[in-house]
């Protein structure tokens, strides 16, 4: 076996272990379709390694080309599919059977030539979009996706290089090749595991979400609100610049649920949620605090302007029309507590506080704000 067949036999077994390696992200990989392009895409690449073996016949070089035209067509199509863009199938067939023309046409003439020109060319004609999909257009980018766009970028350039060297330095062809096929495993190995772990990236971004935020309302929850308000507080504590924390509770919302039912409570947080979420801009945080309890968190706000929201809340509320609840029944209300940072910056103190002032809220008919003592 000359050195050749051992590299081809290595390259294809690297291909088939991504190929495998697919299998482990089955039941995890959550964008629609894209895995399975991209482990058919490693399929197809092991099997024209294995039919570049016999390089002599003309039936299996021709297989060998189709395959590696897959390859790269099925690329294009797994991203697309990761970027959440529709597939434009009948370009990317009518692509791949130019591309396939193309290649095994002139490597069954041995005009080495245009077949290396050939593949630059359609590396470049699918491979850019490709590289714009990940950076520019795919939902929930990772940096496992800008890796993977920067190996296909590397891609490129080999492909370049040996064109360029075809054209300028055709004396140097020989190293050329003896370069490209020294870069070649690491391009693959890197492209491979970059697109298998933005996967993996993904699902740790999907479960630190899950732990940080209410699955009812998508708001944060109280482990995500602590997280974001003591990140803000630092600096704030350090400038000794001012703050508000309002704690608020849905006035009779137990009401709601006894008459009619959880289902119909649950539509009633959710539209809630929405409705104070308007009132808010970047970087106030709003928080589902526990049952029917929310909590907004105003930098940079004094007393005056915390109460100016507050009472942008209780009155955006009380407009809100639901069709699930009659139209003879009161309008919705909270009772809103309002506690401020500054010069004490203690989250659990200033929270207690809130909690207070929104019990006299209560105590003092409801559908009204109560500011902190102290």
């Amino acid at each position: 076996m000359t050195a050749e067949q051992i590299y081809i036999l290595g390259m294809m077994q690297l291909a088939l272990v991504f190929f495998l390696a697919c299998y482990r992200l089955r039941g995890q990989a959550r964008t629609s379709g894209s895995l399975g392009f991209l482990q058919l895409a490693f399929l197809a690449d092991a099997i024209s390694w294995l039919f570049y073996l016999w390089t002599e016949w003309p039936a299996a070089v021709v297989i060998s080309n189709l395959f590696s035209c897959a390859n790269l067509w099925l690329l294009a199509a797994f991203a697309m599919r990761r970027a959440a863009v529709p597939l434009p199938v009948f370009w990317l067939c009518a692509g791949f059977v130019l591309h396939a023309s193309w290649y095994s046409y002139f490597a069954v003439l041995q005009y080495q030539h245009f077949v290396w020109h050939g593949q630059t060319l359609f590396s470049l004609l699918v491979l850019l979009p490709v590289i714009r999909l990940m950076l520019w257009h795919k939902p929930q980018r990772t940096r496992s996706d800008f890796w993977f766009a920067f190996s296909l970028m590397l891609w490129l350039l080999v492909m370049l290089v040996r064109s360029l060297l075809l054209l300028l330095a055709p004396h140097w062809l020989l190293s050329s090749q003896l370069v490209t096929q020294a870069i070649w495993p690491g391009v693959m190995a890197a492209y491979a595991i970059f697109a298998l772990t933005g996967y993996l990236e993904e699902n740790q971004q999907q479960l630190k979400g899950e732990a940080t935020h209410d699955p009812l309302t998508a708001l944060l929850n109280r482990r995500g609100f602590f997280e974001a308000v003591n990140g803000h507080l630092v600096k704030l504590a350090a400038k000794q610049r001012p703050a508000a924390l309002l704690l608020m509770d849905l006035d009779y919302f137990k009401q709601v649920n006894d008459e009619f039912g959880h289902d119909v409570g649950d539509e009633v947080l959710i539209a809630v949620a929405n409705c104070l979420q308007q009132q808010l801009k970047t970087p106030q945080l709003l928080a589902r605090f526990g049952g029917e309890e929310f909590l907004v968190f105003l930098p940079d706000t004094d007393l005056a302007g915390a109460q100016l929201i507050a009472a942008q809340m209780l009155a955006a509320v009380a407009e809100l029309s639901l069709p699930q609840l009659p139209s003879d029944r009161a309008p919705l209300s909270l009772s809103i507590g309002i506690a401020r940072f500054g010069p004490d910056y203690d989250l659990s103190r200033q929270l207690k506080k809130a909690d207070l002032a929104m019990y006299q809220a209560k105590q003092n008919g409801r559908s009204r704000v109560e500011l902190a003592s102290g």
